[in-house]
């Protein structure tokens, strides 16, 4: 058995879901598609876990027979994730993922919805290539949990301020204990109120290869320069939360490795873009230099139950003033980011599995409760693909202006 630490925030948030839509070339048999599904759930200790917790620790636990679920549906994708994200995933029966086979004439679909203990979004692209080479019959290695410990952190300080907030934490957090029940009612009261809204965009060759060819001219990466076009388009002073992948050795597990940092910037309309990109590139990347693993270092120190209890609290569910405090420091009340950008760059895994080609993969990440407008960009066959996620009724959107 493994333990949370660092993933500890996904336990109780209800909106933690990765969606991925799968276009493949051709007609395939579903049922055929259905059994290369089983077989990338079996190739994948995190699909064939349950999420177990006991005495405010909670934990993967190995399963025998996988609790993820596989469904042939002629439904859209989009309304899919609408109904889904009304049923709770039951983790604690190891249901950590969903996958749907959306057959057509032409074309085939495949539709993933994953909670976010079954991995981060480079989890899912190589479970994607799982399924695609169980169906092209390639032979699958499984891939054991790779969790964040502790010991991830040895040579990671806090900086003082923080030190000093952990400690108080620890000494003045009364230990309450939270169950599933909590963790049910939570995701059930959230989606009484809210809806998925979820729009994408995929650009032409020529248009993906001239925002890369703009960046090289100016000088920073594609992904600063697609930060520099979004701050561009919201006119004011605001934070950018940007997920940054923290994987080594060319770890392929179905794991959550990712951490994330923020920048706070105002598109300076007396300067050029180019000006813009710089100095965005340059605040990525002193960002990335110094808190690389912090948030995840400060998660660890934190205790567990007192961030389930920021959920909680976040939600109505629960009331603690020390939770409160946690919940604004965390960014989930108070002022919350107002971008969240995930870019999974071109994605690394081949294109072609035997006679099925995989023609475009729309990313949709998490519309966690820390950012309002969630952004997520996917680069399939040298085309680009943005998606926006938001939740209707609530955060206010990008998705009308994104042309």
């Amino acid at each position: 058995m493994k333990e949370i630490l660092t993933e500890r925030p996904n336990l109780f948030e209800p909106n933690v879901y990765i969606t991925m839509c799968v276009e493949i070339t051709g007609k395939i048999c579903p049922d055929k598609l259905t059994a290369a599904i089983k077989e990338a759930y079996k190739a994948n200790e995190a699909t064939m876990s349950r999420i177990i917790l006991e005495h405010g620790v909670a934990y993967y636990e190995k399963l025998s027979v996988s609790g993820c679920k596989t469904m042939i549906t002629d439904k859209n994708w989009i309304e899919l994730v609408k109904e889904n994200e009304k049923n709770p995933f039951a983790i604690d029966e190891g249901e950590l993922v969903r996958t749907f086979v959306i057959p057509s004439e032409t074309d085939t679909q495949i539709m993933i919805m994953a909670h976010h203990l079954a991995g981060d979004g480079k989890s899912i692209i190589y479970f994607i290539r799982d399924i695609m080479s169980a169906l092209a019959e390639i032979p699958l290695t499984y891939k054991p949990l790779a969790l964040l410990t502790r010991n991830s952190f040895s040579k990671t300080n806090l900086s003082i301020p923080a030190k000093l907030y952990v400690h108080y934490c620890n000494r003045k957090w009364k230990n309450a204990v939270f169950t599933w029940q909590d963790y049910y009612g939570l995701h059930n009261k959230y989606w009484e109120t809210f809806s998925s809204d979820i729009k994408y965009k995929t650009l032409s060759v020529a248009e993906t290869e001239q925002i890369i060819e703009k960046a090289k001219q100016i000088g920073c990466s594609v992904n600063s320069y697609l930060v520099t076009m979004f701050l561009q388009k919201y006119q004011k002073k605001c934070e950018v939360g940007i997920p940054v992948s923290i994987r080594e050795n060319k770890n392929e597990a179905m794991s959550n490795l990712t951490s994330g940092i923020s920048i706070n910037y105002q598109f300076d309309t007396k300067k050029t873009f180019a000006e813009n990109a710089i100095k965005v590139h340059r605040m990525i990347k002193r960002k990335l230099q110094q808190k690389r693993v912090f948030v995840l270092k400060f998660l660890a120190e934190l205790p567990a139950t007192l961030i389930d209890a920021v959920l909680l609290n976040t939600y109505n569910c629960y009331s603690d003033r020390l939770a409160e405090q946690t919940a604004k420091i965390m960014e989930y009340s108070g002022k919350t980011r107002d971008l969240g950008i995930t870019n999974l760059t071109e994605l690394d895994i081949p294109i072609l599995y035997g006679n099925y080609e995989i023609k475009n993969i729309i990313f949709v990440p998490p519309a966690v409760s820390y950012s309002n407008n969630i952004i997520g960009i996917s680069t399939v066959n040298g085309k680009m693909t943005f998606s926006f996620h938001n939740m209707a009724g609530h955060y206010e959107t990008l998705s009308q202006n994104e042309s």
